[in-house]
């Protein structure tokens, strides 16, 4: 999967909705609202790996600084990452870790390099899912190449009672692999 633009991010005008608002197809839908660690259930189905795309420390998006409850000039650690099952891409992921939540015990979720944040958030303690968005998204909105309007969805966690925003995007390979339509 090609970037399309380095450093561009989740367009800032994607729409999200609270997931008991959403239509959504149930093959999907049940990837979509699924509370359980993406990671563990993406290993299922193949090799599970991470490349990373980018991290910096800047402010993330005012929707997102909203979302978090955070003050929008508050800096945060934004990673933005592929998921691959075997040699196929089928998750994009963009996660703000705001500076304020990196401390003590909760400084491993800076330093994951190539490794799932999904399977740090879900070791104990682990963290509590308390709300997500979804969105439909068409591919001029993706920081990525692809040709198709693709599912996401925003997820607020709590880790150790400090707040972090991921959002996944299932990409066109997702469904391939897992065999949803």
């Amino acid at each position: 999967m090609k970037v399309a633009t380095p450093g561009r991010l989740l367009d800032p005008e994607l729409h999200w909705q609270p997931a008991q608002r959403v239509a959504v197809p149930a093959d999907i839908g049940n990837w979509l609202t699924d509370s359980s660690s993406l990671t563990r259930r993406l290993q299922r189905f193949g090799h599970f790996s991470v490349t990373p795309l980018s991290q910096r420390v800047v402010r993330p998006q005012p929707a997102e600084a909203l979302m978090l409850r955070q003050p929008p000039q508050h800096r945060a650690l934004i990673r933005e990452v592929l998921l691959y099952l075997d040699d196929s891409a089928v998750v994009f992921a963009r996660s703000i870790l705001p500076l304020t939540s990196l401390k003590g015990a909760n400084r491993v979720l800076g330093h994951m390099a190539r490794r799932s944040l999904g399977a740090e958030l879900f070791r104990a303690p682990a963290a509590e899912r308390r709300a997500i968005w979804l969105a439909r998204i068409p591919p001029h909105r993706l920081p990525l190449a692809v040709t198709e309007t693709c599912w996401g969805r925003q997820s607020l966690f709590y880790k150790r009672g400090q707040p972090l925003l991921v959002a996944e995007v299932f990409l066109p390979g997702f469904s391939a692999i897992t065999g949803i339509d």
